[in-house]
């Protein structure tokens, strides 16, 4: 049994660890982590432009949108029920064609990303990290995509998505093009 001196003592030094976990995550957002702009942001209404080239800029830029989303995923994942996640160029005040999204357990950046195909639908819900007011709203996409994009390697690449993962490309892509999931509501 302990007694109330060593428990004081546990608690004091389980504050101080939390401080310094916390001091140190808060130091690495400030760091590496990109601001996400929000609604209205007139930011978020404008079509992007493409990709013209892959080079350092590109690359970087993907590379930071890509620690972002995974600083800011397993908060927003126990906090709104998500399990898939992404991010779109807009979203970070860069108007280039360019998303990164968690699918099917990997980390992809897609530039250039276009749907070739829709099948079906698929109702859902969904919540925007630029409309954090806004919450989960049910939206109706398609049960299943084809989307072709150019990988940060510089190859083509064709991804087949089905059900939450093709809701995600959905609104992703519907970033590039100044188009926000409360449009469907």
């Amino acid at each position: 049994m302990w007694d109330r001196r060593t428990f004081v003592k546990l608690a004091f030094a389980g504050l101080i660890c939390g401080s310094g976990i916390y001091a140190t995550l808060d130091r690495y957002r400030k760091s590496n982590i990109l601001d996400i702009i929000e609604y209205p942001d007139p930011v978020l209404r404008q079509v992007s432009n493409p990709v013209e080239k892959i080079d350092d800029a590109v690359i970087s830029i993907g590379n930071a949108m890509l620690k972002t989303l995974q600083f800011r995923a397993p908060f927003d994942f126990f906090l709104n029920a998500a399990l898939y996640k992404g991010l779109s160029a807009p979203q970070i005040g860069v108007q280039k064609r360019l998303i990164v999204c968690g699918i099917y357990g990997e980390a992809r950046v897609m530039v250039n990303p276009v749907i070739l195909e829709r099948k079906g639908s698929y109702s859902s819900e969904e919540y925007c990290m630029s409309l954090p007011d806004h919450g989960n709203i049910k939206i109706k996409r398609s049960h299943s995509v084809i989307v072709e994009y150019m990988g940060l390697d510089g190859n083509q690449h064709r991804l087949d998505a089905k059900k939450g993962p093709a809701a995600l490309l959905e609104h992703e892509i519907d970033h590039l093009n100044g188009v926000l999931y409360i449009d469907y509501a």
